[in-house]
């Protein structure tokens, strides 16, 4: 995969002061270890998904902050193999890498490893969320109700209810993912925060 300049560990580590949080206090709000906040931001490790959600949730922002950069277009092409990359253990995210203005759609293609898994606990996020099995097998558990997808199938759902989703079988699982943030970016406060770019990713 060709270097796209992208880094997590730095972005999350300037948006931390950009709220004027220490490690710690960071850590409070999203639930997590202050070692483990040190450590994605040296990237030592790779968060999971739902760690990349407590982080996204604690700072205010959507998801997908963590994988795109500023673009005037009107419309995206992502080419295979351009897109900003996190692996985890037996997980890897691809995000779009980039967002038209006003963007509601977070989508974010998920490969896993047999028997991998999102990441601990579940989540519930403001939205929708929308998934498509593309190969192999996933399970979404959704307010205490599974559902296992084969390829092809879809599921669409309200994000308030708690869920959470993995690979259950015993060959590599694929899946796109979409999630909508409601209510797109304002342009009063792109104008007035325009010293603060995150301002434009609030949830």
């Amino acid at each position: 995969m060709p270097d796209t300049g992208f880094s997590l560990g730095a972005r999350l580590r300037g948006l931390r002061k950009e709220r004027e949080l220490s490690q710690r206090g960071l850590a409070e709000l999203a639930g997590l270890s202050p070692n483990a906040i040190s450590l994605i931001e040296r990237e030592e490790i790779s968060p999971s998904v739902a760690t990349l959600q407590r982080l996204a949730g604690a700072l205010g922002v959507k998801m997908s902050y963590f994988f795109e950069t500023e673009t005037l277009a009107r419309v995206l092409r992502v080419r295979s193999g351009e897109r900003p990359v996190i692996r985890g253990a037996g997980l890897t995210i691809e995000g779009l890498g980039a967002r038209l203005a006003d963007q509601q759609m977070e989508p974010f293609l998920i490969t896993l490893a047999p028997h991998a898994d999102m990441g601990t606990g579940q989540v519930v996020h403001a939205g929708h969320e929308f998934v498509c099995c593309l190969a192999g097998h996933v399970q979404y558990e959704i307010d205490g109700a599974l559902y296992l997808l084969e390829p092809g199938d879809f599921l669409l759902f309200e994000a308030d209810l708690p869920h959470c989703w993995g690979n259950p079988g015993d060959e590599v699982a694929r899946l796109l993912l979409v999630l909508q943030a409601p209510d797109g970016v304002q342009e009063p406060a792109r104008r007035h925060f325009s010293d603060y770019p995150s301002v434009t990713h609030l949830g």
